[in-house]
């Protein structure tokens, strides 16, 4: 019988240096594509136009005052700010009022930084009105005030240990936990007088 010829096993080739150097350059070009264009093209959504899914998935969540004073007395927030309507579902945006007091919620998947600014966007997307409980006589009832008909000044507890004024809401530090936040308003014909 013949005897049968054994193959020799061939060395694995090497790997030149294109070969090396292909898989991390591949890498590099898709981060680069991931961190720097396509935020350009597809921009991270506003945060105050996100509707959260579920209040059980929450991660961060931030717990301001907004003080809002009508002519010298103290209001609150109406419970139900930043719930709303939107295409026929309930949306619960990220910054709103879990019940009526001074006392805002924001809850996002991540920190997040929103200020006054974010705030007011929600609380008065018009920007012509706002909705204030009024507990002065006793008992608590909704009111809608009429921005034009107010002289509105805003200011801010900071770590000078007093009310810090700002000019517009933008000008806001962003929100931190137990942050006093406040919103004057006085009627146009008190402050003429």
């Amino acid at each position: 019988m013949p005897k049968r010829k054994v193959k020799e096993e061939k060395a694995p080739k090497r790997l030149g240096k294109k070969e090396v150097l292909i898989p991390p350059i591949a890498m590099g070009a898709s981060l680069l594509v991931a961190l720097v264009i396509l935020p350009h093209f597809a921009p991270p959504p506003i945060p105050t136009k996100i509707c959260l899914r579920s209040q059980n998935a929450d991660q961060f969540n931030l717990y301001p005052r907004v003080q809002v004073i009508v002519d010298g007395k103290q209001n609150s927030l109406p419970a139900g700010v930043g719930n709303s309507t939107v295409n026929g579902k309930e949306c619960l945006h990220v910054i709103h009022t879990d019940a009526a007091g001074s006392t805002i919620h924001i809850e996002y998947i991540r920190p997040i930084r929103l200020t006054m600014a974010d705030f007011m966007k929600i609380y008065s997307p018009d920007n012509k009105t706002i909705s204030v409980v009024d507990n002065s006589s006793g008992i608590p009832h909704v009111k809608t005030l009429s921005l034009e008909k107010y002289n509105i000044h805003y200011s801010y507890y900071s770590e000078k240990g007093e009310f810090t004024k700002v000019n517009k809401p933008s000008d806001f530090p962003p929100f931190v936990n137990n942050m006093v936040a406040r919103l004057e308003l006085t009627s146009s014909s008190q402050s003429s007088k």
